[in-house]
């Protein structure tokens, strides 16, 4: 029997599968061991450790970026996580990707750390929120909580499905969008073990 032919198997099924090979790969939160290991860690005695994480992540991932700030943005980070009941880690992974943790950041109608599409979201957000301007959504608390809430209604969306709601987030499906993200989660996992101390 020829050992490379369910190598070719599987080659020719992805090929001619809807999603194709990017499709078949394209779920990492959905098989993440880092993403499954941080659901045990939910005590308030790990949460100083989340949050010194997530800043060293932000001041590794920006070195421009001040310690205070990288601080800032890393308690407002857990705070609007935990309003919207979303692991901290994955808020964070999104304002890397988004914005490389730049406060100032704007890219084609996104604005701030989370880049909140103005376009899309504003009508709702004026209607349903204090903010009333770009301005005031550039603010870092203003700009976090509506990266979460947003996110946090598109994983309801979704059925609880992570992968899926980081395409609604992103406003399409794409793989290396999701690949990168997890990416960053995994980094600020080992971190958030390096900063803890063994039970």
């Amino acid at each position: 029997m020829n050992r490379s032919m369910p190598r070719l198997l599987l080659a020719v099924s992805l090929l001619f599968s809807p999603l194709g090979l990017q499709g078949a790969l394209a779920a990492p939160f959905d098989t993440s061991t880092a993403y499954r290991s941080m659901q045990n860690h939910q005590s308030k005695n790990d949460l100083p450790y989340k949050t010194q994480a997530i800043e060293a992540y932000f001041l590794r991932k920006n070195p421009g970026v001040s310690k205070t700030n990288a601080a800032q943005y890393a308690r407002l980070v857990e705070k609007w996580s935990s309003h919207y009941a979303l692991d901290p880690f994955l808020v964070a992974s999104i304002l890397v990707k988004e914005s490389t943790v730049k406060v100032q950041a704007v890219s084609k109608g996104n604005y701030g750390l989370m880049q909140i599409n103005w376009k899309a979201n504003g009508p709702w957000i004026v209607k349903t929120f204090p903010i009333r301007s770009t301005k005031e959504l550039m603010e870092p608390s203003n700009n976090i909580r509506m990266g979460a809430h947003i996110l946090s209604a598109n994983i309801r969306k979704s059925q609880g499905d992570v992968d899926r709601g980081l395409d609604r987030y992103r406003g399409r499906s794409l793989a290396s969008y999701r690949n990168t993200v997890h990416d960053n989660y995994t980094e600020i996992t080992k971190l958030f073990r390096k900063l803890r101390p063994a039970a």
